[in-house]
C-alpha cells in the first residue's frame, strides 16, 4: 500500500510543476497545445507500442479483453441513459444538456488514463485500458456528438467520413499496431524497443504536466460559483465509480476486468469534449469548466480509488 501511495503522490506532485510553471510564464496556457500535440503524437504511442508488444498473450488475456470490450460498452450506454435523468432532474437549461451529460459520461482513460494507470498498475493494466479507450474513442466520435445535440438549436448530421476521422488518431492507431503485433506474436528489434521505450517513458510526467499547466489557466474561482456544475463533477468523480465497482463486483469476470472498468470510470471528464463542443457550436466555456472540475476533483479521488482498488484487487 505504501508503495502505491507513493507513486500516485509522485504523480500528482508532477501536476503540481505544471500548476506553478503556467502561474510562474515558464510554460504559459499558449505552450499546452503543443505539449498535448507531443503527448499525443510522439510520447504516448510509443509507451502503447512498446507496453502492449512487451505482453504475452494468454487465454485469460483474451477472455479479459472481451471482458473490458462489452463492459466499457455498457458503461457508456447505462452512462447515457443516467445522465440524461440527472441533467433534467437539476433542471439544466435546455441548450447545455448535452455538454453536461458528455461531462457526465466521458472519462479521460487515455490522457490522464495510460500514464497513470501505468504507473500504478503496470503494463497489464495499460493494455487493458488501451482496450477500453477504443471504446471510448468510439463513443466520443458518435454517440457523444448526439449527446451534445440534445436540446437547443439542432447542427447539421455528420457524414461517416467525417464521424470516423477523429478516431484514427495517434494513440488509436499504434493501438492498433501493438495489438495486432501482439496476436501475431511480433517484437519489436531491440534497438527500436529500447528507443520507443525512452521516449514513452517522458509520458508520465509530461501528461501530468500538461494537467497542472491546465489547471493554471483555468479560472478555479469562477466554475466554483457553479453550484449545478460542482454537483454534476461529484456525481462523475464520486457516485459514478462507485456505481461501477458495485455493478461488477458480484459479476464471474476476472479481476483484472473489474479493476480496469473501475478505474476507468473514476477518470475526468475527457479534454477532447471541449473541442467537440466548439465544433457543435454548443457551450465550449462551459464544457472547459466541466473539465476543469473534474479534473481538479480527480486530485484527491483518483489516488483514493487507486489505494482502495489496489488493495481490493492485491494488484
Amino acid at each position: 500500500m505504501s508503495i502505491i501511495l507513493t507513486k500516485i503522490a509522485i504523480i500528482f506532485s508532477m501536476a503540481g510543476v505544471g500548476f506553478i510553471a503556467n502561474k510562474a510564464k515558464v510554460l504559459p496556457s499558449e505552450s499546452n497545445g503543443h505539449l498535448i500535440a507531443l503527448l499525443m503524437n510522439v510520447t504516448t504511442p510509443c509507451m502503447l507500442i512498446t507496453s502492449i508488444t512487451g505482453k504475452t498473450l494468454t487465454a485469460g488475456t483474451f477472455t479479459a479483453t472481451l471482458e473490458v470490450l462489452a463492459g466499457t460498452m455498457v458503461f457508456f450506454l447505462v452512462g447515457m441513459g443516467l445522465s440524461l435523468l440527472i441533467v433534467r432532474l437539476l433542471r439544466i437549461s435546455p441548450t447545455d444538456q448535452g455538454v453536461c451529460m458528455c461531462v457526465l459520461t466521458s472519462v479521460n482513460t487515455g490522457f490522464m488514463g495510460f500514464p497513470i494507470t501505468k504507473a500504478a498498475f503496470g503494463n497489464e493494466a495499460l493494455f487493458f485500458m488501451v482496450i477500453s479507450n477504443i471504446v471510448l474513442n468510439i463513443y466520443l466520435y458518435s454517440l457523444a456528438l448526439m449527446q451534445l445535440n440534445m436540446g437547443g438549436e439542432k447542427r447539421g448530421r455528420r457524414g461517416l467520413k467525417k464521424t470516423l476521422k477523429p478516431i484514427l488518431n495517434g494513440c488509436s492507431l499504434a493501438s492498433i499496431i501493438g495489438i495486432i503485433m501482439l496476436f501475431a506474436g511480433l517484437r519489436l528489434p531491440s534497438f527500436f524497443n529500447e528507443l520507443l521505450t525512452d521516449i514513452g517513458n517522458i509520458t508520465v510526467p509530461l501528461s501530468m504536466i500538461v494537467v497542472g499547466v491546465q489547471l493554471g489557466s483555468s479560472k478555479i474561482t469562477r466554475v466554483i460559483r457553479n453550484g449545478k456544475l460542482i454537483l454534476i463533477a461529484l456525481i462523475a468523480q464520486i457516485i459514478w465509480p462507485a456505481l461501477t465497482f458495485l455493478a461488477v463486483n458480484w459479476l464471474p469476470l476476472q479481476q483484472m476486468s473489474k479493476l480496469i472498468l473501475t478505474y476507468g470510470a473514476a477518470f475526468p471528464t475527457a479534454v477532447i469534449v471541449v473541442a467537440l463542443a466548439a465544433k457543435e457550436q454548443k457551450n465550449s466555456q462551459l464544457a472547459a469548466e466541466g473539465v476543469a472540475m473534474t479534473t481538479l476533483f480527480s486530485m484527491v479521488t483518483l489516488p483514493l480509488a487507486t489505494m482502495f482498488l489496489s488493495a481490493h484487487f492485491q494488484v
